[in-house]
């Protein structure tokens, strides 16, 4: 008896300490502002899996632009993702992709006085036949979740335009 209480009293703790509450995946949509252009969007829940474009659809392609943070210009999709409701401290959270990390702060906006976790990233796309991970922990002591950006065959990338210039002399 002394040993099965020592067994509970030490290695309990710590199977408790070590293991992290899974949640469901978040709900993924679209951008507001349709990122990407007018392509089509899918989303499975059970998998994590997003898959945009399809036969015929093409992916817009971007200049840089700094204050949304997009730092290189070429095609992007925007994927917004909110979190599972049993999420409350938006504050603990991380998210990466790409080699960026959005931290917690990012993580959250207030409507009429509620906190709404979502954020919305913005990929970008450089190679339709390669797989992007988004990987979340929505707050602390949550398993931290993996999403997959897949682009369906047949989707192809906007190039960037070439202006064309004309000089004109006036005799």
């Amino acid at each position: 008896m002394r040993k099965l209480l020592i067994v509970i009293f030490i290695f309990f703790p710590i199977l408790l300490i070590g293991c992290s509450e899974k949640l469901p995946y978040a709900e993924v949509n679209r951008d507001s502002e349709n990122v990407g252009g007018s392509i089509s969007f899918d989303y499975d829940l059970d998998l994590g899996i997003i898959t945009i474009g399809g036969e015929n659809e093409q992916i817009q392609y971007y200049k840089e632009d700094i204050a949304k943070g997009w730092e290189e210009s070429g095609n992007r999709v925007g994927i917004k993702f909110t979190a599972p409701v049993k999420v409350k401290e938006y504050e603990t959270g991380t998210l990466s992709y790409q080699g960026k990390t959005i931290s917690s702060g990012d993580f959250y906006r207030e409507v009429n006085g509620q906190k709404i976790g979502e954020v919305v990233v913005y990929p970008l796309i450089k190679d339709i036949n390669k797989d992007i991970e988004i990987k979340i922990t929505w707050q602390d002591g949550i398993e931290e979740q993996t999403y997959k950006l897949k682009i369906a065959k047949g989707t192809t990338l906007m190039q960037q335009k070439k202006h064309a210039y004309a000089c004109y002399f006036a005799w």
